[in-house]
Formats: structure tokens, sequence, C-alpha cells
């Protein structure tokens, strides 16, 4: 795949990473609005929003083809050999809930198998 190839595949990525992060934004305003008004039902919804942004983003990586390699609690690892694309996701809240990204291009030059 040429590099004028992955630029529309590289551009999708980008929005579809800044809209979940925009929607989690928005969510955590909601959180906000109903913690003035009552308290257990800020902290339910946002346990079921938490578990709804965790799974739009593997989803959508995933939709990608990407794989994902925890690298530890702050930090995700998504490649797809497919595009030549390493997305890494380094989460700059305690929470978890907001990321910075950075995309790679990469080529595969050589593989091998090395069994001990």
């Amino acid at each position: 795949m040429g590099s004028d190839e992955l630029d529309p595949i590289v551009l999708e990525i980008m929005a579809t990473l800044d809209n979940l992060l925009l929607a989690e934004m928005q969510a955590r305003f909601q959180v906000s609005a109903l913690e003035a008004q009552e308290y257990p039902l800020a902290a339910t919804f946002e346990m079921v929003r938490d578990m709804e942004a965790d799974a739009a983003l593997d989803e959508a990586l995933s939709g990608f083809g990407f794989e994902q390699h925890a690298l530890d609690d702050d930090a995700e690892l998504w490649i797809s050999d497919e595009l030549g694309l390493m997305v890494f996701l380094f989460f700059t809240a305690s929470d978890g809930r907001s990321y910075t990204y950075r995309i790679v291009r990469f080529e595969v030059v050589g593989e091998d198998e090395i069994s001990l």
C-alpha cells in the first residue's frame, strides 16, 4: 500500500479517535450536572459510560484491523500489519478517560520466528 493510499485511512482513524474523546468529554459534563442534583444516579451513569467508552475505543480500532498490545496501565499500543500503522494511546488522566495519541506508519522489512 502506497503512502497516498494511507492518508485517507489515517485521517479517518484520527477523526474517529477525536470523536470518541469528544463524546467522553461530553459525558463528563453530563456526570458533573447529575452530581449537582443526585449523586447516586451520577455514579451509576459514570460507571456505565466508562464501560461504553472502553468498548467504543476497542471496537473502533479493531474495526480498522488493529490488534491491541497493552503496555501498562497508562498506555496501549494498537498495531495493524495490514495497514502498516501503529496507534499509541497514552492516557493522561488518572481515571484513564483522557488520552493523547500518536499514529506511526511502518514497513515490515523482515520477519522470523525464533524458538528457545
